[in-house]
């Protein structure tokens, strides 16, 4: 049988799959729904929550998934 994974692989993996999430959405390619759906359900299970102020970078970054997801949906 093999081990658990121990709690510093599991903080590395989290770190590598936050990275590449960010990389993907400030990279300006376009995105899956499959990948905008992945990084929703990843920032949700990991509880993340933004409380807005108007012309900050995360208003931004808000602004552009939701374009992002509009032109998947299209």
């Amino acid at each position: 049988m093999s081990k658990k994974a121990s709690i510093e692989k599991l903080n590395a993996l989290h770190d590598l799959i936050t990275n590449y999430y960010a990389e993907a959405i400030q990279s300006g390619e376009e995105l899956s729904s499959g990948t905008l759906a992945a990084i929703n359900a990843h920032l949700k299970n990991n509880n993340i929550t933004v409380d807005l102020v108007e012309e900050s970078p995360m208003q931004n970054l808000t602004f552009k998934l939701k374009e992002l997801m509009k032109e998947n949906r299209a």
